[in-house]
């Protein structure tokens, strides 16, 4: 039996395969989580829960080698519009953490004093939370106790571009899952980052009732007398901010949140931690692309001369760099050039003819080949002219064509 073709179906549109960036999305920022260095393997589990933690707008799949450079993340970074590169990388003494806004910085360097990862999180718990369709919309960010020094405020800055504006007017609830928490130690001069799910509950509902209505599951009652056993049977199965229940957890819904929390009901938030968690310290704030002027660093400082000094040197130094470089594809044009001549001058000398000269140079630049050939017709004539005035004494006219016979007394 011959085969039919197969009827096309599928009516959506994949947004991660067509013009996803086109839609409402399309300036949301969007980051690449990748690691860096000769010890960066002792940082890659980081690395995925970081990519969890930046879904949707994130390379999930991003491949990194040990040959990558920076400039290669930087050269595909446009296209794709990628707005941030977070940067993890480790060394004998400690690892880092390093924020970079593409193309041009800055760049903020933290140092990672601890770390756990969101299978370490999850073990801690008795019922982890971590639902796979919290990660298809990005988190809500929230920033709490940052200081007003310029540092500070660039911190707060970067936080808050790392992730996607909410307007609250149009947002939706059902969409608002997930939540980080940056908290700022003014004391330990330290960043606590925390990675939550969120979830919300009706007040004054059975904790069993509740969880038969979240379940699709029916439950289990065969060791019961009656239904009402059920919801009598103690449980322990509370979150990490289920156990109180106090005024300020308790919000008015205006939007279907879930299954259980519709609208105009009164429920509870409740927060789940998903991981990673991290105490990060800032160390260092650069002005461009992990180089460029130190702006901010948290134990070396420099004075006002200090720093004119070195800005001086950069001056110079960047000077020196484009004159060697000018000179350099200067001399390499002269041998190329005189390589050529060379090639011709011993075709000539064999009786070949000289070699036919590609329309583009070396570098790629298009060869000028009419004001080549004029150039070289005018040397060949002045060479022709010359040698025939040597030739015992003579003289060549021009406009004859001929030779002269010098006198004694010319």
């Amino acid at each position: 039996m011959a085969k039919t073709r197969r009827r096309k179906r599928r009516t959506h549109v994949d947004a991660d395969a067509g013009g996803g960036s086109k839609g409402k999305d399309a300036d949301a920022p969007r980051t690449f989580v990748f690691t860096r260095g000769r010890m960066a393997d002792a940082v890659k589990d980081l690395s995925e829960d970081l990519r969890k933690v930046m879904e949707p707008h994130t390379a999930r799949n991003l491949k990194e080698s040990k040959s990558n450079k920076l400039k290669d993340f930087v050269q595909v970074s446009g296209p794709l519009g990628i707005s941030h590169f977070l940067m993890l990388s480790s060394s004998d003494a400690s690892k880092y953490f390093k924020i970079c806004r593409t193309p041009r910085g800055p760049t903020l360097t933290f140092k990672i004093h601890s770390f756990s990862l969101s299978n370490e999180v999850a073990a801690t718990q008795k019922n982890p939370r971590n639902p796979a369709k919290a990660f298809l919309s990005p988190p809500l960010v929230i920033l709490n106790n940052f200081g007003d020094e310029a540092h500070q405020k660039l911190a707060t800055i970067t936080f808050q571009n790392m992730f996607p504006p909410i307007n609250v007017r149009k947002v939706k609830l059902s969409t608002c899952q997930r939540a980080v928490l940056v908290d700022y130690d003014a004391k330990t001069k330290r960043f606590q980052f925390r990675h939550y799910s969120i979830n919300a509950a009706p007040v004054g509902a059975n904790k069993k009732l509740k969880k038969l209505l979240q379940s699709r599951n029916a439950p289990d009652l065969g060791d019961m007398q009656d239904v009402s056993e059920f919801f009598d049977k103690r449980v322990g199965d509370a979150s990490d901010s289920e156990g109180s229940d106090d005024e300020s957890r308790r919000v008015h819904l205006t939007q279907d949140f879930n299954r259980v929390a519709h609208a105009d009901s009164t429920s509870k938030i409740i927060l789940n931690e998903i991981g990673p968690r991290m105490e990060l310290e800032l160390v260092k704030v650069e002005e461009g692309m992990c180089d460029g002027r130190v702006l901010y660093h948290a134990y070396v400082k420099k004075t006002a001369e200090e720093v004119k000094t070195l800005e001086q040197k950069k001056v110079e130094r960047e000077k020196l760099r484009k004159r060697r470089r000018v000179e350099q594809e200067a001399n390499v044009k002269r041998k190329a050039r005189e390589k050529e001549i060379k090639a011709d001058a011993e075709r000539a000398r064999q009786g070949k003819s000289k070699k036919k000269s590609s329309a583009v140079d070396e570098f790629g630049n298009v060869r000028d080949v009419e004001g080549e050939a004029e150039d070289d017709a005018k040397w060949a004539a002045a060479f022709e002219r010359e040698e025939k005035e040597w030739q015992e004494g003579d003289v060549y006219d021009e406009r004859s064509g001929k030779t002269k016979r010098k006198r004694h007394g010319d």
